[in-house]
C-alpha cells in the first residue's frame, strides 16, 4: 500500500490517505501508522467506511480492544462504543449529555487507563462539532525547570465523579461504580514506547493532589491545566465523513465541541485499546 501523509499542524497531528481499513494492512504499512502516531500523537485515517466489527478489527491492530460500559455499543460489536449527538444520561436526570465536553484524558479514572483512542466519524454535522487536542509532551516541556522540580513526584487522585468535574457525567449503576474505585497517578508521566515525559491532567476526573492541602492542589492544577490548553499546543480537528482519529491519551489531552447547527447529527464509533498503570 501506499500512503500519502498530510502534516495537520506544526507540532502534533497528521492525516493519511490511500488505505482502506476493511483489508488488513501489511506489516510495513502497520508499522508505518504506529511510527507516524508516536511521532504526531494524533493520526487521521481518512475516507473509510467500516462495519462495527470490522472498525474493531483494524483497530485491534494497536493493541487489544477494550469493553467500557459507560457507553452504549453497537449491537454488533460491544468494543466498539456509540458517542451520539443524542446521548443522554439514562439512569439520571434523563437530559443530553455532551460526552467529553471538557479537557480530558480518556480513562484515567480507572487504575489502567487505556493507551489509545480511535474515533470513527459515521456522521459528521456540515460543520462544527470539532474535536480539540493539545500535545502533553510540548506543554511539560515549556514549563519553567522551577515548575517541573515542584511537580516532579506529584501523584494526583483521579474520579469517575469528581467534585473538581467542570462537565456533568452520566450516572452509572453502583455495582459499577463499585468497579471503578479512584486511581492515583502521576502528575508528569513517561511515555512507555518513546521515553518522553508529558503532564497527565484530566480536567474532569481530578480530585486533588496527594498530601497537598485542597486549596494548593486546586492551585496547582487550575495553573497547569490553564497552561496545558494554551493555543500553542493546541489542533482542532475538523471532521469529514469517514475519518478515523486515533490519539494517544499518555501524550495528549482533548475535548469535544456540540457547536454544530441545530438539528444535525454527530455519531461517533468508538474504540479503546487496553493500557497499563502510568509512571
Amino acid at each position: 500500500m501506499t500512503l500519502v501523509s498530510e502534516k495537520l499542524c506544526d507540532h502534533m497531528a497528521v492525516a493519511v490517505t490511500g488505505l482502506d481499513l476493511n483489508r488488513p494492512a501489511d506489516a510495513a504499512t502497520q508499522a508505518e501508522l504506529r511510527e507516524a502516531l508516536n511521532r504526531n500523537l494524533v493520526l487521521c485515517i481518512r475516507g473509510q467506511k467500516l462495519a462495527p466489527p470490522a472498525f474493531r478489527d483494524a483497530m485491534a491492530r494497536f493493541g487489544t480492544p477494550m469493553r467500557r460500559l459507560q457507553l452504549a455499543s453497537t449491537a454488533e460489536c460491544a468494543e466498539v462504543n456509540i458517542i451520539s449527538s443524542e446521548d443522554r444520561d439514562v439512569l439520571g436526570d434523563g437530559k443530553k449529555l455532551v460526552n467529553g465536553a471538557s479537557w480530558h484524558t480518556d480513562d484515567s479514572f480507572m487504575r489502567e487507563p487505556c493507551s489509545l483512542t480511535m474515533l470513527y466519524g459515521v456522521v459528521v454535522p456540515s460543520r462544527g462539532g470539532d474535536t480539540q487536542f493539545v500535545n502533553m509532551h510540548a506543554a511539560y516541556e515549556a514549563l519553567s525547570p522551577e515548575m517541573k522540580a515542584r511537580i516532579d513526584g506529584l501523584q494526583v487522585i483521579h474520579k469517575y465523579q469528581s467534585s473538581r468535574q467542570t462537565n456533568k457525567v452520566s450516572k452509572r449503576p453502583e455495582s459499577e461504580m463499585k468497579a471503578m474505585p479512584e486511581a492515583t497517578h502521576p502528575l508528569v508521566r513517561t511515555h512507555p514506547e518513546t521515553g518522553r515525559k508529558a503532564l497527565y491532567l484530566n480536567a474532569n476526573r481530578m480530585e486533588q493532589i496527594v498530601g497537598m492541602d485542597r486549596a494548593e492542589s486546586d492551585a496547582l492544577l487550575d495553573t497547569l491545566i490553564a497552561h496545558a490548553i494554551e493555543p500553542r499546543f493546541q489542533y482542532r480537528h475538523a471532521w469529514r465523513q469517514g475519518d478515523i482519529v486515533i490519539w494517544d491519551n499518555r501524550s495528549t489531552m482533548h475535548k469535544a465541541n456540540a457547536d454544530y447547527p441545530e438539528g444535525e447529527r454527530r455519531l461517533m464509533h468508538r474504540v479503546i485499546v487496553a493500557g497499563d498503570a502510568p509512571y
